[in-house]
């Protein structure tokens, strides 16, 4: 155990040293100078990633405004430590201890405990999971869909079950099935289709039913829903139109610079420490190498835009108005509301409300490259075009761009910090032997948490002064307009007692720059 003390120390320390150095960026206005990127397949950018359809910029293409050495460098460290002798994972390592308060506190403890707070335990882990609550309220509430010609909803993660998991591993491909309690206007779950068969809260194992379905749920909800889609498929798309399309003094690059700054440099970095052979990903959950690159490759193509529309996709998913109560599905849509009134209030400035001719949308070439662009990278498109743009359905796809930096890159990132590390209820990764190995061994653990307590690093803000960023008086005004209602959302929700499964504005990352 002294060998595993002394490697784990040093990844603490490591992992310390990142969180206490990073500091917000000083977001300067965009340059002058155009750079157009042309994002190829990862395997063509990483080598070591053998990925086809997901596309990214190379790192010989990363714009000289986003360039650091001194990240190059570290994470490049990193890297390389992985697979070295120096690697965080070592073999034959006890299982963490039984009580999860225990496990905590010997994985996160000592200084790292000055800079950021221990995770604090839901509500719905305390005794049984309660599946119930959880599909309406927290992170998986994204999951929650209404069964097609049905009065059940479903967590549907099935597909998972298809891609290679790592050996001795259980499969954790499942689906949970839910019914409305009317009464309490609540959802509770009746069924779970997994590898132990289908199994319902009266079975002895049911307990075992919950830790597949929750596995499942963190693992795609990481790999996918935030990685994937938020990082690859939308965020690293969007900037990289917005840089190919709109010149440094177009009001829409003003607007959206602070939310797209610094994206290349940052995921070709945290791609590479994340999903290369050794890789946190790889080294955490429960897909080998190649499960993990096949899920990416596969997911990637099927990304939805809608999900950056809390009402619509809602709405699509058939849980607005559906008779239960919806905390997450209100906490976000409000959110939402404050950015499209901040983007429509923005546009009124440059655009008339008429959908053809002078004054219009449609009007600004700069703005059809752009909107033809993002269609052209996104997977699946997003829904607005140079033939049916308005200026009311650019506003909300603007709201949708923010969202998904801000909002949906914190509920699916650092938000888990408060779920993933109590793997009693929601276990990173299950074994078939459970007498050998009925927790996750000492190093998964402790990578776990150390990957989760680096995504809480600080960075800047979007309750900032951004009003810099304006090319005259009036869009200053909007965007000191949209800085006074975060600040009122903030204070209505500060009213209430704290949850931990609410998004406080307060809590919000301008960009997904790590």
């Amino acid at each position: 155990m002294l060998k595993w003390f002394l490697r784990r120390g040093f990844w603490d320390v490591f992992a310390w040293v990142k969180f206490r150095a990073a500091k917000p960026d000083d977001i300067k206005l965009p340059p002058t100078e155009r750079w157009y990127i042309e994002p190829k397949p990862m395997i063509k950018a990483i080598p070591q990633i053998p990925l086809r359809n997901v596309k990214v910029c190379t790192r010989a293409d990363i714009p000289r405004d986003e360039r650091s050495l001194r990240n190059t460098l570290v994470f490049g460290f990193q890297v390389w430590a992985y697979t070295s002798w120096l690697s965080p994972m070592q073999r034959g390592l006890p299982p963490i201890h039984e009580d999860p308060h225990v496990a905590v506190k010997r994985a996160y403890g000592g200084l790292r405990r000055d800079l950021f707070n221990p995770p604090d335990m839901p509500a719905e882990y305390l005794g049984s999971p309660d599946l119930g609550s959880l599909a309406v309220r927290g992170p998986f509430a994204c999951y929650t869909t209404q069964v097609k010609n049905s009065t059940d909803w479903e967590w549907d993660l099935l597909s998972l079950k298809n891609y290679e998991h790592h050996a001795g591993l259980k499969n954790i491909g499942s689906r949970v099935l839910f019914r409305l309690d009317k009464r309490r206007r609540a959802l509770e779950a009746y069924q779970i289709e997994c590898d132990l068969g289908k199994i319902t809260p009266k079975d002895p194992l049911w307990d075992r039913a919950c830790k597949i379905a929750l596995c499942a749920a963190s693992t795609d909800l990481s790999l996918v829903r935030h990685f994937n889609w938020v990082h690859l498929a939308g965020g690293a798309q969007l900037a990289i139109a917005t840089r190919n399309c709109l010149s440094a003094d177009h009001p829409l690059c003003r607007l959206l610079w602070p939310y797209i700054y610094g994206t290349q440099q940052s995921n070709d970095m945290v791609t590479r420490g994340q999903m290369v052979p050794g890789g946190d990903f790889e080294a955490t959950f429960s897909l080998s190498f190649k499960g993990m690159c096949d899920l990416f490759d596969k997911t990637y193509l099927q990304y939805r835009h809608v999900v950056n529309d809390p009402e619509r996709d809602g709405r699509a998913r058939g849980v607005r108005g559906a008779g239960f109560d919806t905390p997450t599905q209100d906490n976000l849509e409000a959110l939402f509301d404050t950015m499209l009134q901040f983007t429509l209030n923005y546009l009124k400035i440059y655009y008339s409300s008429n959908a053809t001719g002078a004054g219009s949308v449609r009007n600004d070439q700069q703005v059809m490259a752009w909107l033809e662009e993002l269609n052209k990278r996104v997977p699946g498109e997003v829904g607005v075009t140079p033939t049916n743009v308005t200026r009311g359905t650019l506003a909300r796809l603007l709201a949708n761009q923010l969202y998904l930096v801000t909002v949906q890159h914190e509920i699916l990132g650092s938000f888990m910090w408060n779920y993933q590390l109590w793997t009693h209820r929601q276990p990173a990764r299950i074994y078939k032997d459970l007498k050998n190995h009925p927790r996750e061994p000492l190093d998964v653990y402790q990578r776990l948490v150390n990957a989760n307590y680096i995504l809480n690093v600080r960075r800047r803000a979007l309750m900032y002064d951004f009003s810099y960023f304006g090319l005259d008086p009036l869009a200053k005004a909007a965007m000191f307009e949209f800085q006074k209602d975060l600040a009122t959302l903030q204070a209505k929700m500060d009213s209430q007692p704290r949850a931990i499964w609410l998004v406080y504005p307060s809590a919000l990352n301008v960009n997904i720059n790590a």
